[in-house]
């Protein structure tokens, strides 16, 4: 009688071993999840990042080539004036 009820908390703890392993199974598949979750946030946030930067540097070099461009009708004006006063002084 004690070897069969023996035999009975056996399995009874077999049971309850199998309930916790399967436990920290289900946790640790949940840790593996929010581990990959976190990780494609963290590359989506990287990616985003990345291409706010290549924008805010194409953003300057277009604000570059814009005053370039401002600089060069500015110096042509200043040639075709002194080219005017030459000419004019010329006479």
């Amino acid at each position: 009688m004690c070897f069969r009820m023996r035999k009975e908390l056996t399995r009874e703890e077999l049971k309850e071993k199998e309930k916790r392993d399967k436990a920290k199974l289900k946790e640790k598949e949940k840790l593996e999840e929010e581990k990959k979750a976190k990780k494609k946030e963290r590359k989506k946030k990287e990616e985003r990042q990345r291409k706010e930067e290549e924008e805010r540097k194409e953003n300057i070099i277009l604000a570059q080539e814009e005053v370039i461009r401002k600089l060069e009708k500015e110096r042509k004006k200043y040639e075709e004036l002194k080219r005017k006063e030459k000419k004019r002084k010329g006479k």
